[in-house]
């Protein structure tokens, strides 16, 4: 009698600890779950990137709380704001005119030349192996924008946002013109370091010169770029008036 009575105390006692086991499972389910290491450098990044935003903001923040207490100042001295504005606005007009292209532009930086090749032929090569193509010219301007090349122009050409570079037989179409061999690219920066860019070990001048095409370039205190002459039409878009407050930017 006593053993059957402690076996039922003993099969009560695993039922019920077997029922708190499952609770207790229920109770902390979704509370402990394992995160790969994808998710948190996804994480790491999401709040780096949100934390780079905060800083922008405050500089912002910071840039229009000193514009107002310049205009403040101005206005406890008395002056007018009218001219000061004026002045303002014309220098931002100034600026985004010569960004956008449509005036010519002046300052130091490089002239690359690059022409086809004169070297004499392998029976297995191909003519046009040593030949100009728009690739090649969109790597140069590719690696003259990476060394910090403000603006630039290829055989008088101005590039902008607009500007498309293709082959057309023999001839490659710069804005809708079409030029032949050679073509010289000024580039307005750091000539220094966009030489280097071209014509140090691993870039695209020193690859081309090694294959056999004719590469140049030269470091100058003025170049002269000319501002952008083909007309801009845009279709499709149009300037935000004002962003909601929680909206999509």
């Amino acid at each position: 009698m006593k053993r059957k009575l402690r076996l039922l105390l003993m099969f009560a006692f695993c039922l019920l600890l077997g029922f708190s086991l499952i609770v207790l499972s229920k109770m902390t389910n979704g509370q402990h779950l394992y995160v790969s290491t994808k998710v948190v450098d996804d994480y790491k990044i999401t709040i780096e990137g949100e934390r780079q935003d905060m800083e922008n903001l405050k500089t912002l923040v910071e840039d229009a709380q000193k514009k107002l207490d310049e205009y403040e100042a101005l206005a406890e001295a008395n002056e007018d704001l009218t001219r000061e504005l004026e002045e303002r606005m014309l220098a931002d007009i100034a600026f985004y005119q010569l960004a956008s292209g449509s005036v010519a532009a002046r300052g130091p930086g490089v002239v690359v030349m690059i022409d086809d090749g004169d070297r004499e032929l392998e029976s297995w090569e191909d003519p046009n192996d040593i030949l100009v193509h728009d690739l090649d010219l969109l790597l140069i301007i590719n690696e003259l924008k990476a060394s910090g090349a403000e603006m630039i122009s290829v055989n008088g050409q101005r590039l902008v946002d607009e500007t498309s570079i293709s082959c057309s037989g023999y001839t490659v179409r710069i804005n809708e013109q079409f030029f032949a061999r050679p073509f010289i690219i000024k580039a307005i920066g750091d000539g220094s370091r966009m030489s280097a860019a071209l014509i140090g070990p691993g870039g695209y001048g020193t690859w081309l010169k090694e294959w056999g095409l004719l590469f140049k370039v030269k470091i100058t205190d003025d170049i002269l770029i000319p501002k952008y002459t083909e007309e801009r039409n845009y279709k499709y878009m149009g300037a935000v008036d004002k962003v909601k407050e929680g909206g999509n930017n």
